[in-house]
């Protein structure tokens, strides 16, 4: 029994990484940078204005993501902080750090 819960277990892995890595390989440049500024707490308006882009649109996305990764189960719950924590865990917000350290 253990082996099969083993391989369960090993299974879901396998299937959350490449989920992981499909969403990551398929937002654009302007999702990035929206990532980017929400790890530093911008707000939707704050990001639309910086990045020349509608609310509607900063808003449809942080909302997909928030929801494509609930339920692909590659986060725990459906809160802000850990769709950053999960772009932090796939390198998505290594530029933006780097930039605050220098």
């Amino acid at each position: 029994m253990r082996t099969r819960a083993r391989i369960r277990h090993k299974r879901q892995e396998r299937v959350q990484r490449q989920a992981s890595k499909r969403i990551c390989e398929t937002l654009s440049s302007d999702q990035r940078r929206i990532l980017q500024l929400a790890s530093v707490s911008y707000g939707d308006g704050e990001i639309a204005r910086e990045l020349a882009l509608t609310p509607e649109y900063v808003a449809h996305f942080t909302n997909g993501l928030l929801q494509r990764l609930t339920h692909e189960q590659l986060i725990p719950s459906p809160e802000w902080r850990n769709v950053i924590k999960w772009a932090e865990d796939e390198g998505l917000l290594i530029q933006q750090n780097m930039q605050q350290g220098s």
